[in-house]
């Protein structure tokens, strides 16, 4: 058979791929590494370096060539393993502190998009079925440049907590908003009557919901009984998930993504075991990310910048603005701190997967007329291409504003995050007291039955041995497990103060639980230390008495002024102390 020398693809001609997908494959991962490297040289976020050399491998090397459909069983696995990282963001564990922060901020910043970018094109004179489409993709965030950017830039704490949830709900907001809509339009121009559109929208969107989160969860059980047969290697096991789980979406057609995201959801709140196994790809993500960005070069078409021309700017100009003011309204409304309020407005700019994905199932729909699907193709992938240039600057300005970029290293009061800190404890003794902190720390730790009893007794026979106060309204109750890998622990802020025996016969405010195993004793000794001159401190002392919330809390903790107690330990000391000498950073 002879093979066509030129292929027309939507406007552009496409000539058969000369290279293997491997060849293929192996350039794009030398020049997005390569693209990276130049860019932070230059101080520039090292996404913007792969994109840049796809961009210009699509006009050299690969120039008419489909690259995308030569890869596009990678491109959609990396768009899993993005897609189920976010999901196990979402876990009650972590977000259980920060539950209504995340929710209005991923609402209004998603839903505000959404409503900016419609009535901006319809003060233009745009059709109500093209800007309406158009504000449901700007609801999406970039998931994978987000969670790219987090991980370049070693960036920890609420911030991040809640830009990573806020991302995975507004591309599922997203999702369902354009389930609902497409199939609205579909059923408009093909039968002519709204009623029957709208109807068909809204079994489009529940089948999308339904289907995909049941078969994320049947997923996810079956991948947690895998993973607790040691036989099974934990990497193997979620390769394998994210396949099927990328694959039978696909078959079916469900949405991979919003599988993916509750698949990840699933894996994060099952069990803390289940949770610990999402770090098992570690090891190939900078690769998949790497090959992903510049993958996403390549289909960058820069003369669709010319054709789009104003609309492609009103449209990335509004959907800037109304992210930004949702999201500082959601941070307002939530009465979040000053830091996020100020640096959340930044972070949700970048724009890519969700969207170009959702572009290509509306362009190969006969039911939704060619013009506006072409034209919102055009608009969205030149958007997209502004948004990834642009996006990582603000979302990295946004990490540094909330100074947590560069906290992901391991301190030696590490157990303090937001998500163990319980700004309201009331008990009428120490015992009442101590139980329901044990109770937070099982809730929080996801830890069994059993291991619950038995660090509660641990706990109890300690204090009846010899009270734990310290004074000066401060407690640090500790128990012990047989085993583990690190410290844990947990806070609790008392405000009417508790009967705790103390030395100085004040009640008790701030109680800090331990709970150590056999083998990691010295640390324990150094954590107490730090612990009793932490809540010692007469200001660190009063400004968590006087908390609002957990996050006001953590901030303390945080802050400049605990860093000589809660201090950053030497890359290569392990938890038990060994290695280099843990200083002060």
């Amino acid at each position: 058979m002879a093979v066509p020398e030129e292929i027309p693809v939507e406007g552009l001609v496409i000539t058969p791929d000369p290279m293997g997908p491997l060849l293929i494959l192996g350039i794009v991962l030398l020049a997005g590494s390569a693209g990276g490297w130049v860019a932070r040289r230059i101080h520039v976020p090292s996404i913007t370096g792969n994109i840049v050399a796809g961009v210009i491998l699509s006009f050299t090397l690969f120039h008419g060539m489909n690259i995308a459909h030569a890869l596009q069983g990678l491109s959609a696995f990396a768009i899993g393993l993005i897609a189920v990282t976010a999901g196990g963001h979402f876990s009650y564990r972590r977000i259980h502190n920060a539950m209504r922060r995340i929710i209005f901020i991923s609402l209004f910043e998603s839903l505000m998009a959404v409503l900016v970018v419609f009535f901006s094109l319809r003060l233009i004179g745009q059709s109500w079925q093209v800007s309406l489409l158009l504000g449901c993709l700007a609801a999406s965030t970039a998931p994978a440049t987000t969670v790219a950017l987090i991980r370049e830039n070693h960036a920890k704490g609420p911030f991040v907590k809640t830009l990573l949830a806020a991302v995975s709900i507004d591309s599922s907001i997203c999702i369902l908003l354009f389930a609902f809509v497409h199939s609205l339009l579909g059923g408009l121009y093909a039968h002519g009557e709204v009623a029957l559109g709208f109807s068909e929208g809204m079994k489009q969107t529940i089948w999308q919901l339904v289907g995909s989160g049941s078969f994320a969860i049947l997923l996810g059980f079956g991948t947690s009984k895998l993973f607790d047969h040691h036989r099974f290697h934990d990497f193997s096991v979620l390769l394998v998930g994210i396949l099927f789980a990328v694959g039978f979406s696909q078959y079916v057609h469900f949405s991979p993504l919003l599988t993916c995201l509750f698949f990840g959801a699933y894996l994060g709140n099952s069990s803390r075991e289940n949770e610990e196994q999402l770090n098992a790809l570690d090891p190939i993500e900078p690769l998949l990310y790497t090959a992903f960005f510049t993958l996403a070069g390549t289909a960058v078409h820069l003369e669709l910048l010319a054709t789009a021309g104003f609309l492609c700017v009103l449209y990335v100009v509004a959907r800037m603005f109304g992210k930004g003011l949702g999201a500082w309204i959601g941070a307002t409304l939530s009465h979040s701190s000053k830091r996020i309020r100020k640096s959340i407005p930044l972070g949700f700019v970048p724009q890519a997967g969700v969207a170009l994905g959702l572009v290509v199932i509306l362009q190969g729909d006969d039911q939704v007329p060619e013009e506006i699907s072409s034209l919102i193709g055009t608009v969205v992938l030149a958007a997209v291409t502004v948004n990834e240039i642009i996006g990582p600057f603000f979302t990295r300005a946004a990490l540094r504003k909330s100074k947590e970029a560069g906290l992901d290293r391991p301190r030696l009061v590490e157990f303090l995050d937001e998500e163990f800190i319980m700004p309201k404890l009331r008990a009428k003794d120490k015992w009442e007291a101590l139980e329901k902190l044990v109770n937070f720390y099982a809730a929080t730790h996801k830890i069994s039955k059993k291991e619950r009893a038995h660090v509660l007794e641990t706990v109890l026979e300690r204090e009846k041995e010899a009270p734990t106060g310290i004074g000066q309204g401060g407690a640090i109750p500790h128990g012990r497990v047989n085993s583990g890998t690190n410290i844990q622990g947990v806070m609790a802020i008392c405000p009417d103060g508790i009967n705790y025996d103390a030395p100085d016969e004040q009640p008790v405010r701030l109680l800090v639980l331990i709970v150590t195993p056999k083998e990691h004793e010295k640390r324990h000794l150094e954590v107490l230390a730090s612990l009793s001159l932490m809540l010692s401190n007469a200001a660190i002392r009063s400004r968590l008495i006087t908390a609002i919330d957990a996050n006001d809390a953590w901030e303390v903790v945080e802050s400049e002024e605990s860093r000589s107690f809660n201090y950053f330990l030497e890359m290569g000391e392990d938890e038990n102390g060994n290695g280099n000498s843990a200083t002060a950073h």
